[in-house]
């Protein structure tokens, strides 16, 4: 006979997992909105209330529990609808087009004229703008079937970020002259950021001055790694250019700016130079290009003269999203690869998926692929539910993963088919080229891991400045001090009121745990480095690394969690299998955070940094390598 309380305890979880269920039944939203499946139908759709950010608030140790109910966008009849829609995508790149059927150097011919015909130029080109509309959860599962052919998605990820952010900051001359064009693929976009040759005092070397007579720019430089997308041989280019620009009236340091231009290539003075030959993607078009006094005219200016930072923040949300779908395809296709591989493959009489070691090697592999789509489909979610979401951190966090553990699965790819992956031509060298290609392009992943620090960081210390200035003054607030020494939360065994478990299926309760006491460590973690360096963190770039692993470890936990509640919740196929992911995910998780509290805790002198350090310096000075031979005697 059970005891009471276990029957009140099987009544409690009863309620919640039926409570549970039936949200996901009665509604596609996350939120409590009746009328929400009509409006999330079309791109006219209005979008729900701001929230507070997800990702930052996980440095005050916050979780928003309702977003643990996965963002559902695309109602029932538009899923069937964008399903039917994909169908002739899919047969495309599995049958005529693949990284298989490509060769050379160089994509077929009429590639261009069948990515029209598909409509993958104006996949979120505004219906208005004779697009198709669709908001970033569907034009991301509409690319996925061209993320299975690297250089293809590759060239069409700048198009799309730059119709995103004319969508969303263009005037209403920009947007009715250039949306069109970019819809119909007469006109294709690319990003012209990076630059050869980073500038020493200046934020870029491509420069712009204002000249006030003829209310032009005149745009003087040159950008590297410019990914052309595949175009028809009558249709034009549009440049996204940024460059340096200096305020009038303005002589100190602060008259540093930077300016956003859309530069066509059909302007006088503009010069698209040989392609690079890269370590992968070699079929992508990839080339320099140069501006020669170009002249452009203040409305081809996108946002405002000097403050090239807001539209960047929009373009960065929108590529670094897109650039993760495209490492998400090619993990993908390294995972069926070696999938494959080990079932049809024996070693020394046996078969390889019977082995222990590549068993856990196919399953980490899994697991990553797993979080990484579950964090792009978040966060789209997020972009496409809400008015104006602060999205920063969590798009850089989506990429950082993304990347990271895209490299990851290259490098257990050529470890699990061995020597043959040496081989030029090989499909696993491919893989790997590609993956080191998209793990270098652009931006650093070591700058991107510094950002998402800092932007958590400063969310946080606006939300704890109060408290951080009576821990760093003890003297001045005893109470303070003495309330802190009482408290029983520690990072061996923190304590939360988060109640994440309340929100996810009841089977995920240990999960939603793991994901409590890691949120909890996060804030702990955030809160000593500023008590020990104040404002100086930012010059902590060890500390920062692993304060933005840590963070985004938690989404990625976050992610994979509602998404496995959910899944079970509504009965999909293999549901079962997503919890033991979830659970899974969350486990590894954890210990990582764990470990990476520990290091933090315990101060530079105990976790190796000062040693590390000392080392640099010597290494410096020595200009490289410094130990003796050792076999030198010392006479």
């Amino acid at each position: 006979m059970l005891r009471t309380t276990q029957v009140f305890s099987l009544i409690n979880k009863t309620a919640r997992r039926l409570a549970i269920c039936s949200r996901y039944a009665s509604s596609s939203s996350i939120t409590d909105a009746p009328e929400h499946e009509e409006q999330v139908a079309g791109a006219a759709s209005k979008k729900l209330p701001p929230r507070l950010p997800l990702a930052k608030n996980f440095f005050v140790g916050l979780v928003d529990n309702e977003l643990l109910a996965f963002p559902e966008v695309i109602n029932r009849e538009d899923m069937s609808r964008l399903q039917n829609e994909l169908l002739p995508l899919k047969n495309f790149f599995t049958e005529d087009l693949s990284n298989e059927t490509l060769s050379g150097e160089s994509l077929p011919k009429d590639l261009p004229e069948n990515l029209k015909t598909l409509g993958l130029y104006g996949l979120n080109v505004s219906k208005d703008f004779d697009g198709k509309g669709w908001g970033y959860s569907e034009s991301l599962m509409a690319t996925e079937p061209e993320s299975a052919v690297t250089d293809v998605a590759l060239g069409l990820l700048g198009h799309r970020a730059i119709v995103d952010v004319i969508q969303e900051l263009g005037t209403d001359e920009q947007k009715s002259q250039l949306l069109t064009k970019l819809g119909n693929g007469s006109l294709v976009a690319s990003e012209a950021i990076f630059e050869f040759d980073g500038a020493e005092d200046d934020f870029f070397n491509t420069t712009a001055h204002h000249e006030l007579d003829t209310h032009t720019w005149v745009l003087n430089g040159g950008k590297a790694f410019v990914i052309c997308p595949p175009k028809t041989s009558d249709a034009a280019h549009l440049f996204l250019v940024v460059a340096q620009t200096s305020k009038a009236n303005v002589k100190t340091e602060a008259a540093r700016a930077t300016t956003i231009f859309l530069v066509d290539s059909t302007m006088s003075g503009v010069k698209i130079g040989d392609r690079h030959s890269t370590i992968g993607c070699g079929a992508s078009s990839i080339r320099h290009v140069q501006f020669e006094n170009v002249r452009v005219p203040q409305s081809c200016i996108l946002g405002h003269a000097h403050e090239g930072n807001v539209v960047a923040d929009t373009l960065l949300k929108s590529s670094r999203l897109r650039n993760s779908m495209v490492g998400l395809g090619l993990a993908k296709n390294i995972l069926n690869e070696i999938s494959q591989e080990c079932i049809d493959r024996k070693l020394c009489g046996v078969v390889m998926k019977d082995l222990e070691s590549v068993q856990t090697h196919l399953a980490k592999s899994y697991l990553s692929v797993y979080s990484m789509e579950s964090m792009i489909y978040m966060t789209a979610g997020i972009l496409d539910e809400f008015n104006y979401p602060d999205i920063v951190v969590e798009s850089a966090m989506t990429k950082y993963f993304t990347l990271k553990e895209l490299l990851n699965i290259s490098i257990r790819a050529l470890d699990l088919i061995g020597p043959k992956s040496l081989i030029a031509g090989q499909t696993t060298e491919q893989f790997f080229r590609n993956a080191a290609h998209l793990y270098t392009q652009g931006e650093s992943i070591d700058n991107l891991s510094i950002f998402i620090a800092l932007a958590g960081l400063q969310h946080a210390g606006t939300l704890m400045g109060d408290t951080i200035r009576k821990q760093r003054n003890p003297l001045y607030n005893p109470g303070h001090i003495f309330s802190k020494f009482m408290e029983r939360s520690t990072i061996d065994s923190p304590v939360t009121k988060m109640d994440c478990k309340e929100h996810v299926h009841p089977t995920l309760e240990p999960a939603a745990l793991c994901l409590e006491h890691s949120v909890a460590r996060l804030q702990m973690c955030v809160d000593l480095l500023f008590t020990r360096y104040g404002s100086a963190i930012v010059e902590r770039h060890n500390e920062s690394r692993r304060i933005a692993d840590m963070a985004t470890t938690i989404y990625a936990m976050f992610a994979s969690l509602a998404r496995a509640s959910r899944s079970y919740c509504i009965g999909l196929q293999h549901a079962d299998h997503e919890m033991l992911t979830a659970m899974s995910v969350c486990v590894d998780g954890r210990d990582k955070v764990l470990t990476l509290t520990k290091e933090i805790f315990n101060g530079s002198y105990v976790n190796n940094d000062n040693n590390l350090q000392r080392l640099s310096k010597q290494l410096v000075k020595s200009k490289g390598y410094f130990a003796m031979h050792p076999l030198t005697y010392n006479f």
